[in-house]
């Protein structure tokens, strides 16, 4: 059994340069349609072909094509890069907007400052973005301006995308979807994201898992077996908003503290995006709510402040996907194997192998962790006192072995390879990248 660990150190400090993108391309600060998403995604493909890449994955009932863009460095290969995922949704109610533009901007940010700003390239050189700035096109073109009403809320065949996904209870369980869900679902299947937002308005606040848990009424509490890394995920982003954690500017009868919620203690919902991914794609997934009125009828006024608020927001929460415990794990042979199981012991929620490549990633907190590599058919793996500190990645490397290989090897006397590392042959490999990026002080 070999393991292999590095340890990548992240400096706590950033500084990216504000832009307004809207000052390179005024509709950003507009209601724009579905034409302008692609052809936007198109012009920064054709002028920043090795960071940009624009796809369908896929068109509505009414023809719309939901566009979606990668952005990376080397982004043609984007799918064999060792890098973490975010995948970032908006638009899934067609009737809230900020969404769109806050994507759209972010979108134009990263390519066109790509070259103007180095703490900007690092973070592209080390993260894929996809990014989805209407996931509900459809709905968005119903919508009309009202701070709170249904209108294009819903897909064209009236469902409630964020009540229309796999539910991981027992009850509740749909078996069949809208179009859109099924194209999101699969598209987030396709590129293993490790942290992802999907964001809403109609008020101003993190919403973390669980969503809803059966036997809890809404109000209670619903703690997932990550609540404590949710926290801090949710942290990060309340209190690098402009005014998220701040009670005092929250929606008319909100008292979120800290800016943050627990889903089914603000209010019961089965069925919603961010507890299907956490729980099936092991994408650690908050809802974002932007804003109290939810289609504002001033669009120049609402796209300028949705970025100049968020801005260190989106990049303070990218961040937290490169602290993580990371790795491969492979047989003898070097093939890998997926579907392979990582565990914290402590954690009853494990994320598995679902990287071609046989990567994993496993956002934590800081503190000392107990992790095991499992896979039917072969011998766990357990390594003891992996440290996690805030920024810093550390990656441990897995090699299992076949049971059919070496039937009289024990599972108890492989279990701790730190044990064993010199007959064993394990390399142990300390290296230091540093990349610019900020870290809350939520993860210490």
């Amino acid at each position: 059994m070999i393991v292999t660990l590095f340890a990548i150190c992240l400096p706590l400090s950033h500084s990216y340069t504000f832009v307004d993108p809207a000052s390179l391309e005024p509709q950003l600060n507009t209601y724009f349609g579905n034409e302008f998403i692609g052809s936007s995604f198109s012009y920064l493909q054709y002028h920043y072909p090795d960071i940009v890449r624009m796809k369908s994955i896929g068109g509505t009932p009414y023809g719309n094509e939901i566009f979606t863009v990668t952005i990376t460095k080397n982004v043609s290969h984007w799918e064999d890069h060792n890098r973490p995922s975010v995948k970032y949704v908006g638009n899934m109610h067609g009737n809230e907007i900020r969404g769109r533009g806050l994507l759209m901007k972010l979108a134009y940010y990263l390519a066109t400052q790509y070259n103007a700003d180095s703490e900007v390239q690092r973070l592209v050189d080390s993260t894929i973005f996809h990014l989805i700035p209407s996931i509900n096109p459809d709905g968005f073109n119903n919508a009309v301006p009202s701070c709170s009403g249904v209108t294009g809320r819903y897909t064209s065949d009236g469902t409630d995308m964020n009540r229309d996904f796999p539910n991981h209870w027992t009850i509740g369980t749909k078996m069949k979807f809208a179009t859109e869900t099924l194209l999101l679902m699969e598209h987030a299947k396709t590129i293993t994201p490790v942290l992802g937002i999907s964001f809403h308005d109609g008020a101003l606040v993190t919403n973390y898992p669980w969503d809803g848990q059966p036997g809890l009424y809404t109000g209670q509490y619903a703690k997932s077996p990550d609540d404590d890394l949710f926290i801090s995920l949710a942290k990060t982003y309340s209190y690098n908003h402009a005014a998220m954690y701040d009670v005092s500017q929250q929606c008319n009868g909100d008292s979120f503290a800290d800016g943050i919620t627990n889903g089914n203690k603000w209010y019961k919902v089965f069925n919603g995006m961010q507890d299907w991914n956490y729980v099936d794609n092991d994408c650690f997934e908050v809802t974002i709510e932007l804003g109290c009125c939810k289609y504002p009828s001033d669009a120049q006024t609402t796209f300028s402040s949705v970025w100049s608020d968020n801005f260190n927001s989106v990049f303070a929460f990218t961040a937290l996907a490169h602290q993580t415990v990371r790795g491969t794990v492979m047989t003898l042979d070097g093939t890998p194997l997926l579907g392979a199981t990582i565990s914290v012991e402590g954690i009853e929620k494990g994320v598995h192998v679902r990287h071609e490549n046989g990567y994993y990633w496993r956002p934590l907190r800081s503190g000392v962790y107990t992790i095991t590599a499992t896979k039917t058919g072969y011998f766990p793996l357990i390594r003891r006192n992996v440290a996690v500190t805030a920024g810093e990645t550390t990656v441990v490397n897995f090699i299992l072995i076949s049971r059919n290989q070496d039937p009289d090897k024990t599972s108890e006397d492989t279990s701790d390879p730190g044990k064993n590392t010199t007959e064993n042959g394990a390399i142990k490999t300390v290296a230091t990248l540093w990349i610019q990026l900020t870290l809350a002080v939520w993860l210490h």
